[in-house]
């Protein structure tokens, strides 16, 4: 289902070097009010998650009956981690493919639309309701806090796409290919398809083949990008 498409371009007046920066750096900011997640970007990636780490940490532990402990049965946890979240059945996405998704995805990055690059990614509702119940990371032997479980999701996944927007967001782009594993790993009602790599094409430069996602989650013909993990 998942593999190459034709190639496509998009163009963009590329943006001025300083309003790439700010771009690559506001995102974080998007993402409080798109997750309910605080994060601080910075230009080194290991810095940015872990400075990522302590601010999802103590926006959360502000939140009311937001307590969480790993030793408190799952529906304890699960009930404690949605407090104040909408309730979600579906993935909140318009893409009926992976095709259509990858093309959403394109021509976002290449006008830098953080908040549309923002909405094509699993948020921390859809992650509560829909992802992690089915992930093995609810049950033995993988079991982690749902807590821990989302902060190490958002983290890697919003200094992924700091990184993208910092490097190639607002420049004009040409996909000539991309494809993810044949085969996706079934976890409860989810496919998720890993291993995703894009060829593509900024500007006048060389073709580069890099993972600019980590993998795409399919639930009920919607399709979301899982995470933005990516090889920058």
């Amino acid at each position: 289902m998942l593999g190459g498409w034709p190639a496509m371009g998009y163009r963009r007046r590329r943006l001025p070097n300083v309003l790439r920066r700010n771009a690559a750096a506001s995102i974080l900011l998007l993402i409080v009010a798109a997750c309910g997640e605080g994060h601080a970007a910075a230009a080194d990636a290991a810095r940015a998650d872990s400075v990522a780490l302590a601010r999802q940490d103590s926006v959360s532990r502000a939140q009311p009956a937001y307590v969480i402990d790993s030793i408190l049965p799952m529906q304890e946890q699960l009930r404690r981690f949605r407090f104040g979240l909408d309730t979600v059945s579906r993935l909140q996405s318009p893409a009926t493919s992976s095709a259509s998704l990858v093309g959403a995805f394109a021509a976002s990055l290449a006008h830098a639309d953080t908040a549309a690059l923002l909405r094509l990614a699993v948020s921390r509702a859809e992650f509560a309701w829909l992802v992690y119940p089915d992930s093995p990371l609810s049950a033995p032997p993988y079991q982690q806090a749902i807590d821990i479980a989302w902060l190490r999701h958002a983290a890697a996944s919003s200094s992924g796409l700091a990184r993208l927007l910092n490097r190639i967001g607002g420049q004009a782009l040409h996909l000539q290919s991309w494809h993810c594993a044949k085969q996706p790993t079934i976890e409860g009602s989810n496919r998720v398809w890993g291993d995703c790599v894009v060829t593509f094409v900024v500007g006048g430069a060389e073709p580069a083949t890099l993972g600019l996602f980590s993998s795409i989650i399919e639930r009920q013909g919607r399709f979301k990008i899982l995470s933005y993990a990516n090889g920058f």
